[in-house]
């Protein structure tokens, strides 16, 4: 069974990557939670794993240049090995010792967004293992690193004192972790994680924007809080977007992810249209429970038609309540038992290409226009 530290932040909650960075030290000066983060370091330092919060999404974080711990961290999630994984550092100065000097504009993002939810793809060191920033029989040209956005991830990096490798916290495949119960759902049954830190996340809860910096222009393989737009006005450059390649440089790309048990299917359309659609899928499929997800406004149509195996779930009022929720949401549909989910595709823009990227993996590119 899995060991739990628990220590509940409260209303802790971080507005923006700079207000997250200043309360961290205020953060950090209970005993208690020291004691219990110098136990996971101890553990990371043993070659044990230790899932963490962080602002986007529970980590499951081992020493990254530990081949045997990392090979644990692939075991456990039943992770494909040509998937890579992020590193995640205390600060610039630590990332700078990983790569070799970045282009002017990765420094520009670097600073803007760090600590928070942005991964860098650089070129390693030379001095660098081969394997490190992915699985130890694998060999990589490239790492992604990132500094955390929450006090707890940040104190385990600097006790454990080495970069930790930490894809999300999940059975590859599955919605990711935006809580502790979350990961304990995946793991509990087995010893395959040797402990859990268990505290509040903020408002992001979608996994990191990866930007590849190793040409002129960046180039962004995952999208996520830090948008396109960010990005141009930061830089002045215009960022492209990367293809599925047979080697991801980013984990994310290649493989079915953020998947429910039940089949997702995304409809876009009005929202009459989309009501519609449910309803006749409902009463086709009276003895089936059928899961939806959708905006405020389809959902007010579909209360007033309300059907006994219908369980509706609202995305939430805006991008960032509708991404901080995604994933809960979509284990939730696991607990109700539902045979189907029905997904209402959301605005193509800023997060919202974050929101859709994780939805379009959910569904396996599963889309119908109705």
């Amino acid at each position: 069974m899995i060991d739990f530290i628990i220590d509940v932040l409260g209303d802790l909650v971080f507005e923006g990557t700079k207000a997250g960075a200043k309360k961290i030290n205020r953060s950090v000066k209970s005993a208690k939670l020291r004691k219990k983060i110098e136990e996971a370091a101890d553990i990371i330092k043993n070659g044990g794993l230790v899932a963490f919060p962080t602002e986007t999404v529970y980590g499951l974080g081992a020493d990254a240049f530990n081949s045997r711990a990392v090979e644990r961290i692939y075991a456990a999630k039943g992770r494909p090995s040509d998937n890579p994984l992020i590193l995640h550092v205390a600060d610039i100065k630590q990332f700078l010792e990983l790569v070799e000097p970045p282009p002017d504009y990765a420094l520009a993002l670097a600073k803007a967004y760090w600590p928070g939810p942005l991964t860098l793809i650089a070129k390693k060191k030379y001095h660098i293992p081969e394997w490190v920033g992915g699985h130890p029989q694998k060999s990589t040209a490239t790492i992604g690193v990132r500094v955390p956005n929450h006090p707890i991830a940040l104190a385990l990096i600097t006790a454990a004192g080495c970069p930790i490798a930490a894809p999300s916290a999940n059975k590859s495949g599955r919605p990711s972790p935006t809580s502790a119960a979350h990961v304990a759902e995946d793991f509990s049954a087995n010893s395959e994680i040797d402990i859990v830190l268990d505290g509040a996340i903020s408002n992001v809860g979608l996994e990191s924007t990866v930007v590849d910096v190793t040409g002129d222009f960046p180039v962004i393989l995952r999208p996520g809080a830090i948008t396109k737009e960010m990005i141009l006005k930061t830089t002045g450059l215009q960022p492209s977007e990367a293809t599925v390649t047979d080697a991801p440089r980013s984990p994310g790309i290649k493989y079915k992810h953020y998947a429910p048990k039940a089949q997702v299917i995304i409809l876009k359309g009005e929202p009459g249209s989309i009501a519609e659609y449910i309803l006749k899928e409902c009463k086709a499929n009276a003895e089936q429970k059928i899961g939806v997800l959708v905006t405020a406004p389809t959902k007010s149509i579909l209360d007033k038609n309300a059907l006994p195996n219908m369980k509706v779930i609202t995305l939430g009022n805006g991008h960032e309540a509708m991404a901080k929720n995604l994933f809960s949401n979509l284990r939730q549909f696991d607990k109700l038992g539902v045979s189907v989910i029905f997904a209402e595709s959301v605005q193509f823009s800023g997060l919202g290409i974050a929101i859709m990227d994780r939805m379009l993996k959910a569904a396996e590119g599963n889309v119908f226009n109705v």
